[in-house]
This record gives structure tokens, C-alpha cells and sequence, in this order.
């Protein structure tokens, strides 16, 4: 379901507060794996164990660090996203807040990756006034 879709569905207020939980779902993602990369790393100082033991480890680690880097990506766009969207959200002629109906979107696909940020524009009109403008 694109993002017109979803703030069609469940109305732009709504859209915008799922889009800051969930990215800082994948914050909290990113901090509890850079815990666990760095707990690798400190776990390849121990006294001598079997090779297992560090191969095991290095690829927790390295499977962390991605995780890591994925998830602060991903919160990263998506916060960006919610907030250049809410910063727009403002009919420009009556001032209402979030109060619109999504006209057209950015093209995009169901295969693009949430690190693409896409949409990167909305075009709104205000439920109020009849106001056309373009978020984003």
C-alpha cells in the first residue's frame, strides 16, 4: 500500500503518529544491535576458546553491525519522511492542520525499499477550502 493509500485509508494525523512509532521502533532496533555488536567485539577478547567459538561470534557481530545499519537507515528516512510531510501539512490559505484529501503521489512502486523515501511529494487539496498545494 503506497503512502496516498494509507493517509486515503486512515487520514494524515493518524499516518503521521504510525510513521514516528514505527521509526523509532527501528531506532530502538539500531540501538539494541550496536549492543550486540559491541558485546561481540568485546566477547572476541576473552581468554583462549575454540575457533567455533570465534567464527560464532564474529558472525553475530557482523550479522549486529548490519542490522545496525539498516535500522538507523530506515529510521533516518522514515523520520525525515513524517517530518518534511507534517512541516507541509498546513493549508496555506486556512491554516488547518493535516485536514486534507491526497490528490496524487510521487510514482513509485510496491518494491521500493523504505530507504528510497518515497514519495518524496504529495499533491493535497484542504477538506476546508478547497485549497490545492504540494506536500513535500
Amino acid at each position: 500500500m503506497t503512502v496516498g493509500e494509507q493517509i486515503r485509508r486512515i487520514g494524515f494525523r493518524r499516518w503521521y503518529e504510525r510513521q514516528l512509532i514505527e521509526s523509532h521502533a527501528y531506532l530502538v532496533t539500531a540501538f539494541l544491535a550496536l549492543i550486540v555488536l559491541l558485546a561481540g567485539i568485546e566477547g572476541l577478547s576473552l581468554v583462549r576458546r575454540s575457533p567455533l567459538f570465534y567464527a560464532g561470534l564474529t558472525v553475530v557481530a557482523a550479522a549486529a553491525g548490519v542490522l545496525t545499519y539498516v535500522a538507523w537507515r530506515r529510521f533516518s528516512v522514515l523520520l525525515a519522511r513524517a517530518e518534511r510531510f507534517a512541516g507541509a501539512a498546513s493549508c496555506p490559505r486556512c491554516g488547518a492542520w493535516g485536514e486534507f484529501e491526497v490528490l496524487a503521489e510521487e510514482r513509485s512502486d510496491a518494491h521500493d525499499p523504505p530507504e528510497a523515501g518515497r514519495p518524496h511529494w504529495l499533491r493535497v487539496r484542504c477538506r476546508g477550502c478547497g485549497c490545492d498545494w504540494r506536500i513535500g
